[in-house]
């Protein structure tokens, strides 16, 4: 029998999912924080991999499909995503084929051998997970010696949105982010051995909020997991933009990450 929690877990990732596949054909123009993330997961990993077998879980449009096949040419990747429409997107650019092919699954749940992967390659989609679940997973579908390369977004990221935010109304609007000590202690207990864990923060700028919200919305980050559901009032959307306005920099308004990068060995 499924539980209420189990059930209502997979509501949620279903939701999830569904934000992320309205947002597949802007994501590519939108995203340009996590295409650099992911190119720079890409050059922390090792130069040999213990088997054929790889996962890009999470791999949205599959931006770095070509440069993972070239950087091992002997690879057989399985493109891994939440979202169908994702996966399609993928399709229509060209980058999914016989090396890389698709696969729709739930990153905790994963419909795979039991260590019979060399690589699982993520980058800015754990965020949804919960650290120990996921990290089981991962330790699991990892075969001896294999490697993960993560990066994922950090609690306290988009700080500047959450404080505007509550300058209007006390209903979430952003997500609440694990810590880097959960995924420390998950990637532990799932038998990983970190090679490599580094915190970055980054930055962006935008002309004003509403640019800033349209890239929420076409790269799917605005889904809220337990959020409050309808429209936002006027004068709560006055008074977070009033908020966001008094953090003007010359740049522009800032929207800062904090991104673990994480190299890791089953």
């Amino acid at each position: 029998m499924t539980s209420i929690a189990s059930t209502a877990s997979w509501m949620n990732k279903q939701a999830v999912g569904e934000r992320f596949g309205r947002a597949a054909a802007s994501y590519d123009a939108h995203a340009g924080l996590q295409l650099a993330c992911a190119r720079s997961l890409l050059d922390m990993a090792p130069a040999e991999l213990v088997g054929e077998r790889a996962l890009d879980l999470g791999c949205a449009t599959a931006p770095l499909a070509r440069a993972q096949q070239a950087r091992w040419p002997a690879s057989r990747w399985l493109g891994v995503d939440l979202s169908p429409a994702m996966l399609a997107e993928a399709a229509a650019r060209g980058r999914t084929g016989p090396r890389f092919q698709p696969l729709c699954a739930d990153a905790e749940r994963l419909p795979l051998a039991d260590a019979g992967q060399a690589l699982v390659f993520s980058s800015f989609a754990l965020q949804w997970c919960v650290p120990e679940r996921v990290g089981a997973e991962l330790g699991r579908v990892l075969m001896p010696s294999g490697s993960l390369l993560l990066a994922v977004p950090l609690a306290g990221s988009l700080h500047e949105m959450t404080d505007s935010w509550a300058a209007a109304d006390r209903r979430p609007h952003v997500n609440r982010l694990p810590a880097e000590p959960d995924w420390r202690r998950a990637l532990a207990g799932a038998g990983l051995s970190l090679q490599h864990a580094e915190n970055l923060t980054f930055t962006e700028h935008y002309p004003d909020v509403k640019s800033l919200v349209r890239a929420f919305k076409a790269t799917g980050v605005d889904h809220v997991q337990g959020g409050a559901t309808g429209l936002t009032g006027k004068r709560a959307w006055r008074a977070m933009c009033d908020a966001y306005e008094a953090r003007r920099q010359p740049a522009g308004l800032p929207l800062t990450w904090r991104v673990l990068f994480v190299h890791a060995l089953r």
